[in-house]
């Protein structure tokens, strides 16, 4: 029961913590014919502001890849065959139970390339934070990510896995 005790305290610690860590995403509905896959890093803040929940701040960098299909039209046009992409967002993480949480987050995308401008982003998921030491983790959280832009909007489904130290 003390090793339960001890993750616990790990997991939803009274002490900030930033996190490193890799993203995978998978474009869904109209981006997905277009996009193949998406990879990146980032790093995320998590501050905790009640007992099992933390206000969370997270930037990275994101590259789309386009589909074989498509990579051919796009090099003809002198378009990179990728678009890259730097998320800002913040929002919570809530304990749900020892190591299992939801989160939400609010932000915008900065497209970097090929004229992709700026879009709202809202992202609703779950995860695990499993701890390796007193003020270590690893974290897993998939999540659904939407790109909100002049009147459109595109998703993908996530997965971060991420190494996570207390400050």
């Amino acid at each position: 029961m003390a090793l339960l005790h001890k993750s616990k305290s790990s997991s939803t610690s009274s002490g900030a913590k930033l996190s490193v860590g890799v993203d995978f995403g998978l474009p869904v509905g109209d981006w997905k014919n277009a996009y193949s896959i998406g990879f990146g890093g980032n790093g995320k803040a998590e501050i905790p502001v009640a007992s099992g929940v933390n206000f969370t701040l997270t930037a990275g960098y994101t590259s789309f890849y386009a589909k074989d299909a498509n990579k051919a039209a796009r090099k003809a046009f002198g378009i990179d065959t990728y678009d890259g992409f730097i998320p800002v967002k913040a929002g919570g993480k809530f304990f749900l139970g020892e190591n299992f949480y939801a989160e939400g987050e609010l932000g915008a995308r900065f497209g970097t390339n090929n004229s992709t401008g700026t879009a709202f982003i809202y992202a609703p998921g779950l995860g695990f934070s499993f701890p390796v030491s007193d003020k270590h983790d690893i974290d897993f959280g998939a999540r659904y990510e939407g790109w909100s832009q002049d009147g459109g909007n595109v998703g993908m489904v996530g997965f971060r896995f991420a190494y996570k130290f207390g400050l």
